[in-house]
């Protein structure tokens, strides 16, 4: 067996996925007000999969109301819902390396079972469910995934979102 590519010189991006991000779920840069873990002592009150979770398990951006949502990835809309204790209004995705959650929705702009595009509209921020000020909640799922892990399965997505449209948050020192 003749492996060609090792003959050649390794080229940036060639062999590992580097510089491939999900799509920003909004349009524009948009500053993380909570990240991922935080707050440790208020999320234990809510337990997906049964389990306490152990920190914030996603992340939020401070958002408009009425802000556009959009699909960070092509994928199938297989959830639409209304949680008014945690996540409010929100929607859930699936796509082929797992699945995403979008919560604290005003509106939806696609229907359950819909299949849509990367970059597609998909709703509008507000401020419904366990929320005091309007944001998104942005998280999500990579398979395989265990709901009883403390995170409800979901795993950090700052890593795959593009460094360019995400602002860190401010700290007051």
């Amino acid at each position: 067996m003749s492996f060609d590519f090792l003959k050649r010189p390794i080229e940036q991006g060639q062999y590992e996925p580097e510089g491939i991000y999900l799509a920003a779920p909004f349009e524009g840069r948009r500053r993380v007000i909570q990240l991922w873990g935080e707050n440790a002592s208020y999320y234990q009150q809510f337990h997906p999969g049964g389990v306490p979770l152990r920190g914030h398990n996603g992340l939020d951006f401070g958002l408009p109301n009425q802000t556009r949502l959009l699909a960070t990835e092509d994928g199938r809309v297989i959830e639409i819902g209304n949680d008014p204790d945690g996540y409010g209004r929100y929607l859930k995705m699936q796509h082929a390396w797992g699945e995403s959650l979008y919560a604290h929705l005003q509106g939806f702009a696609v229907e359950a079972g819909e299949l849509v595009k990367r970059g597609t509209l998909i709703g509008f921020s507000n401020n419904t469910g366990a929320s005091n000020i309007p944001h998104l909640h942005f998280a999500i799922r990579i398979y395989p995934y265990n709901t009883a892990d403390g995170w409800g399965g979901f795993s950090d997505p700052l890593p795959f979102l593009d460094p360019i449209d995400v602002l860190m948050p401010t700290r007051e020192r």
